[in-house]
């Protein structure tokens, strides 16, 4: 390769310093621009947050509305359930009363029979009462 002119390489030369003395302009532009996005973006930001939070309330508020809807159902229909359940058992309890007052009278029935049968206290068996 054969050495070039120097007015060729001069020429060279002052076209890249002249590049290179644009390029504080142009990092001073593109520092502008990055700024600018920086600004709409933390802009956006908020309002999309400031969005969703009113969304969530608005949804904590539905949500609440559908529990307290629901706990009020279900408290009626345990009311309502826990009336039949004592309904339910005061019939058992008056079914077994009476069960216990008939056995009762059962036991005691067989009681007087077999104490018909057995001795006094003298050793002589007890008399029928005419």
């Amino acid at each position: 390769m054969s050495p070039q002119p120097l007015e060729t390489r001069v020429d060279r030369l002052e076209k890249r310093v002249t590049a290179l003395e644009k390029l504080p302009e142009r990092i001073d532009a593109l520092t502008l621009e990055i700024s600018q996005f920086r600004a709409e973006v933390r802009e956006e930001f908020s309002a999309v947050t400031g969005t969703l939070r009113g969304e969530m309330r608005d949804l904590a508020g539905t949500l609440r509305g559908e529990m307290q809807d629901l706990a009020g159902t279900l408290r009626g229909e345990m009311n309502a359930m826990a009336g039949t359940l004592r309904d339910e058992m005061r019939a058992l309890s008056e079914t077994l009363v009476t069960r216990m007052l008939v056995l009762h009278e059962d036991v005691i029935a067989r009681i007087a029979l077999i104490s018909e049968g057995q001795p006094g206290p003298s050793g002589r068996p007890k008399r029928k009462k005419k």
